[in-house]
């Protein structure tokens, strides 16, 4: 049982990448004729800075498809104005068309058309939203340089959700953060991002530094400058008045068409007074990164918020929990408490109980839930043993979290490829189990050999703890039953719950 690794898929789509909900039949809005392909269309007129624009979302109605356009149409009607809003600034066509892509070519936008998969890799699951909010920021952020354009266009969801803009949850800046790789190092082929273009074979050779890099900088620039200066930066991009751009893609601003990356450095300098130059170095135009912009990767303190953002931020680089009030940082930022002033456990409980899990791979909002606890001792043979396993049910979603004597952390630095498997026991069980790689960055997990049933995605996080998320509805059988085990590539299990005594959760019917 080997972990499937998406990133070179999903991230391999992008390498030439530069009202109520109703089915329908293709209109005449385009000169391809849609319906001698068999096309159809699901579409929603929205409000966008107090203009109607209709989302037009087109697809070949096959297996799931016409369910996961529904989802693309959604999840683009509420991200399209907040975005709008963010940055002050629309297209001015009246329809965004956004397409499936039913054929070996790869997500781009076209200006008319953005194209994405809707289901990939896995006919049967829809096709996760980092890769469409990336697309649908290229609206806005089309132009070059390239590392601005396409950092920015996949930052754009974790920058509103810090700014208070559009929040999508944690668990979903989660799949952006993973689905661009900040939790990975730098690409083994590492270079300074400027002007220049360079071919498709270096990029195909190690396309991180397209991607994963220009996220990297962008978090950077954020935390440099702060929410409020950072979005400012952002619209002296763009020059949303000029009359002979495009009616789809927003024009850039003057500086960045005639400068590129020498007007980006201007345009910061007008937010904050600094040596962007310096600052920048080893991630755009010369080589030699600085002390302070390398701790971007690194988390010391394993509390999923990154060195350099503690360091802006003020909390403790070598300390989990800053204020030692028995809840981590992380989680306190997402409360909206102060990780840096003690509070009140009534205080955190009532909060956590509105908000529910913080996926942060820790283990301190835990406590402060209702929920089913079993623990086990540390059974003989075990390299990595498995000691505890907590979970809970809500809305037919299965919440867990494994914990083992150290943390993950410890035993991830010393080991690759380890992974979690949750083997699934159950009298009727629609497959052998789950699985979810043991890394810091993934959020995807797998089902191995399905049986029956629909399949479904297994969410995570891994840090201290193995936080998990299961859609149970629909199963079977009355109850879930679950054997824990830690894996590597080869070899026995490195750790497990007692096969005797399997975990079993009582299922809603």
């Amino acid at each position: 049982m080997r972990t499937i690794r998406l990133t070179w898929f999903l991230l391999i789509l992008l390498l030439l990448s530069h009202a109520d909900t109703m089915p329908k039949s293709s209109g005449n809005l385009y000169t391809e004729k849609e319906d001698d392909l068999g096309l159809e269309s699901q579409e929603k007129t929205i409000q966008v800075l107090g203009e109607s624009k209709t989302i037009r979302v087109l697809y070949k109605p096959e297996g799931k498809k016409s369910q996961f356009a529904t989802l693309i149409l959604e999840t683009s009607a509420a991200y399209i104005p907040k975005l709008a809003e963010y940055l002050q600034a629309a297209p001015r066509a009246k329809v965004l068309t956004i397409k499936d892509i039913k054929d070996s070519s790869t997500a781009r936008n076209e200006g008319s058309i953005a194209y994405v998969p809707f289901a990939f890799p896995d006919p049967e699951l829809p096709i996760p939203a980092p890769l469409l909010y990336h697309e649908i920021g290229h609206w806005w952020f089309g132009q070059e340089p390239r590392w601005v354009a396409e950092g920015v266009s996949s930052f754009l969801p974790v920058a509103m959700e810090k700014s208070g803009y559009h929040s999508i949850g944690i668990l979903e800046i989660h799949k952006v953060n993973s689905w661009w790789g900040f939790r990975q190092p730098l690409p083994k082929i590492d270079f300074p991002l400027n002007d220049t273009s360079y071919p498709d074979s270096i990029v195909a050779k190690d396309f991180p530094i397209y991607y994963e890099k220009t996220f990297k900088i962008q978090y950077m620039i954020y935390l440099e400058l702060g929410g409020d200066k950072y979005r400012k930066f952002l619209m002296s991009l763009m020059d949303p008045t000029h009359k002979s751009w495009h009616d789809y893609f927003i024009a850039p601003s003057k500086i960045i068409s005639e400068e590129k990356t020498k007007g980006v450095i201007s345009l910061l300098r007008k937010q904050k007074e600094m040596d962007w130059n310096q600052f920048l170095s080893g991630w755009v135009q010369r080589k030699g990164y600085q002390t302070k912009t390398k701790a971007l990767l690194q988390d010391q303190d394993g509390d999923s918020i990154v060195d350099y953002e503690e360091i802006v931020n003020q909390t403790k680089t070598t300390d989990w929990d800053s204020d030692k009030d028995g809840l981590g940082d992380f989680a306190e930022y997402c409360l909206g408490t102060n990780p840096n002033e003690k509070n009140e456990s009534a205080d955190f409980q009532n909060r956590i109980k509105n908000y529910g899990i913080i996926f942060d791979g820790m283990d301190d909002d835990w406590a402060f839930l209702d929920v089913v606890t079993l623990i086990q001792p540390k059974l003989p043979g075990q390299k990595i043993p498995i000691v505890e396993f907590r979970y809970f049910i809500k809305d037919n979603l299965l919440y867990g979290m494994i914990r083992s004597d150290k943390p993950y952390t410890e035993y991830i630095s010393k080991e690759k490829d380890l992974y979690f498997f949750l083997a699934d026991n159950s009298k009727n069980k629609e497959r052998v189990g789950f699985g979810f790689k043991m890394h810091p960055n993934d959020v995807y997990g797998w089902e191995y050999e399905r049986k029956q049933g629909r399949k479904r995605y297994v969410w995570g996080k891994v840090g201290f703890v193995f936080e998990f998320q299961i859609d149970v509805s629909d199963h079977p059988d009355r109850e879930l039953v679950l054997l824990p085990l830690i894996n590597g590539v080869s070899g026995a299990s490195r750790g497990h719950w007692d096969y005797g005594k399997p975990i079993v959760i009582p299922l809603r019917q």
